[in-house]
């Protein structure tokens, strides 16, 4: 069975060095692509994102990316070096949630005017290149709630727990 090596984000192009061979048994071979139809595979998009050590899907692999679904969006998040929480990855749950711009600040009415946080799931992590760099947080939100992640000031991240419904 074809195994994806590397993280592909959904439109990428599939490459060589992104697929591998595990050898396994199944119960339903139609549910994975087999190690022979490799050349199916590669030079093909992928359609959603593809993580390490996934078995490939047939449904994975298209001309076009079918992501984010309908009514999500992704949206990019800056984050300095030593905001970023420990191990984050592709799936977690997250909030984001508006920061305190540089210099400080006491709380004040203007609070109350700040974005509401935004839960969604991590699609990608890019970490920053040098401790005074920002690293890119790509969340998977609600398409209507792009415009609130984009109007945060310094914003942060915060993992959640399955049982977190609701951040306020």
């Amino acid at each position: 069975m074809l195994s994806v090596v590397g993280p592909v984000a959904a439109g990428e192009v599939i490459e060589e060095r992104d697929v591998g061979v595990v050898r396994l048994g199944v119960d339903d071979a139609q549910q994975v692509v087999p190690a022979g139809r490799r050349a199916a595979v590669v030079g093909r998009r992928a359609v959603v994102p593809l993580t390490a050590g996934q078995l490939l899907a047939p449904g994975q692999v298209g001309d076009r990316a079918g992501f984010p679904p309908s009514g999500l969006a992704l949206a990019v998040v800056g984050v300095e070096a030593g905001m970023l929480p420990a191990g984050l990855a592709a799936g977690q749950r997250v909030a984001v949630v508006p920061g305190i711009e540089p210099g400080g600040r006491a709380a004040t009415e203007e609070d109350a005017k700040l974005p509401d946080p935004v839960l969604g799931v991590v699609s990608a992590v890019g970490r920053p290149e040098s401790a005074s760099g920002k690293g890119a947080v790509t969340v998977l939100v609600e398409g209507a709630a792009v415009r609130r992640v984009a109007q945060m000031p310094e914003p942060r991240i915060a993992v959640l727990s399955e049982s977190v419904k609701e951040v306020s």
